[in-house]
């Protein structure tokens, strides 16, 4: 009977040693997203890390994971404009989102490096910030078009480097 009572005693043990490992590492993940205005998609951007290097580091890989999702709707755009648009304005659209689009890229990169090399906290902001479609969806404006899936992207990136930034500021709290 003690062999069974220590087996059940022993289960009940672990059971509670997985829910507060599980807790911890969600508070964890809740810690970097304090912040956030959007906490569910901070969580899974941070993607359980540890450590502020961490969570930095999965969010920004996260952020080019979309960025290279999102090269077809980029590569798409010249496609989809009016066939009315002058050839040079349509010339112009495409090298605004082309850059719009490396700018997204490089400044990911920029701010990995930033993390792993332990980098000024306020150049890491400062290309933080700037991870954004913004410029692309002007350009489309600026000459009466609009691309739904383009919005949306633009849009996702703003979450994203809003997101990115809260995580960001959680470095002085840790």
């Amino acid at each position: 009977m003690a062999s069974k009572n220590n087996i059940s005693f022993s289960l009940a043990l672990v059971a509670t040693a997985v829910v507060l490992f599980a807790a911890t590492a969600n508070s964890q993940a809740t810690n970097h997203c304090a912040v956030a205005a959007d906490k569910a998609l901070c969580v899974t951007l941070v993607k359980g890390a540890k450590t502020w290097p961490e969570a930095m580091t999965n969010a920004l890989q996260a952020t080019l994971q979309k960025a290279n999702v999102a090269k077809s709707v980029v590569d798409g755009i010249p496609e989809k404009l009016s066939p009315s648009l002058e050839p040079q304005s349509k010339e112009s659209i495409k090298k605004t989102c082309q850059d719009a689009y490396k700018s997204i890229i490089d400044n990911s990169k920029e701010c990995l490096g930033y993390v792993k090399n332990g980098d000024p906290y306020s150049s890491l902001k400062t290309y933080l910030s700037s991870i954004g479609y913004t410029d692309c969806v002007d350009g489309l404006n600026d000459f009466g078009e609009s691309l739904p899936e383009v919005s949306q992207f633009s849009t996702d990136m703003r979450k994203f480097a809003n997101t990115l930034l809260a995580i960001a500021d959680s470095k002085k709290k840790n």
